[in-house]
């Protein structure tokens, strides 16, 4: 009986032992601009995913003053949740823009008592709804330090939004400065802000206020230790290159 048992024991530990465990794996998912020159139908009250990828990548972000985030960082953010596309053409971006803002994907940026948009020659004035609401929450706490601190009122000046691969690279042909490499603001997630001029209400003046700097820097590190976005300082064209994280 001990012999049968024993017998029986060998036979399933065998079989056990030679059966294959196969663990499914999910693939990494690689981030990568997606050129295109056909248009996207973007459906009605479509929506993007949030992963759990993203709440990690926030959770991965240092609460620290430094305006250094790299390009790469600013990228990952983008793509995660930007625009699904980055447009290779300036004709495919206009062909789609309509759609893009009817269906709550890009909204317009205008001028308001929070900041003036420059002319731009390399981009457009089109924000992710998300992006756009940080360009407000910008200005409503510069005003609100400008008021603590018994200053007028001041806007400041919007100098870059939304670009396609194109425009892209007729803005590194004429600035060796700019990145050759894809740039978080083909998704509409990015603008950047000049932190040298500001446009005083008062009297319609646009000047260069050390004072006024001072407290517009001071209103960008607050949010960036803050987590409430990502920020490059780029010196040589004196602008926050800021992209929204959430």
């Amino acid at each position: 009986m001990r012999l049968g048992i024993l017998f029986f024991c060998t036979l399933l530990l065998d079989s056990c032992g030679n059966k294959e465990t196969k663990i499914e794996r999910a693939p990494l998912e690689e981030i990568h601009l997606i050129p295109t020159d056909t248009i996207p139908l973007f459906e009605e009250n479509k929506t993007k995913e949030i992963t759990s990828a993203t709440c990690e990548y926030f959770e991965s972000i240092e609460p620290t003053s430094k305006l250094r985030d790299k390009n790469t960082t600013h990228l990952l953010f983008a793509q995660r949740i930007g625009l699904d596309y980055g447009y290779k053409n300036d004709k495919a971006f206009f062909q789609a823009k309509d759609s893009l803002l009817k269906n709550g994907h890009l909204v317009s940026i205008e001028d308001c008592k929070y900041y003036k948009v420059k002319e731009m020659e390399h981009s457009f004035p089109y924000l992710t709804p998300e992006a756009a609401s940080l360009l407000e929450e910008v200005g409503i706490r510069f005003n609100d330090k400008l008021k603590e601190k018994n200053q007028m009122e001041y806007a400041f000046f919007i100098t870059s939004a939304l670009r396609t691969d194109e425009s892209q690279r007729r803005l590194f042909r004429r600035n060796k400065n700019a990145t050759r490499s894809t740039t978080s603001h083909l998704y509409g997630t990015t603008f950047d802000l000049s932190y040298v001029e500001f446009h005083r209400t008062e009297d319609d003046t646009t000047l260069c206020y050390k004072n006024i700097q001072d407290i517009f820097i001071q209103t960008i590190r607050e949010m960036r230790t803050e987590k409430c976005c990502l920020v490059m300082k780029e010196v040589k064209q004196k602008c926050f290159h800021i992209t929204v994280i959430q």
